[in-house]
């Protein structure tokens, strides 16, 4: 028996060095999975975790 997870939009928006905000998008299982894919795909976020201000999940 194959089980599939559905994947779930994401935005992942976070302030640059500079304070402005921004943001990415991810599909993920979880928001923990959306946090790990937006650092692992972006270097600012990678080098500044903490600069995450939210985790939200998108229209699909």
């Amino acid at each position: 028996m194959m089980i599939h997870q559905v994947s779930k939009h994401y935005k992942i928006r976070y302030n640059d060095v500079n304070g402005c905000s921004r943001e990415d998008n991810v599909y993920a299982l979880d928001a923990m999975e959306a946090q790990c894919l937006a650092m692992e795909f972006n270097d600012e976020l990678m080098r500044r975790p903490h600069c995450i201000t939210a985790i939200l999940l998108g229209p699909d």
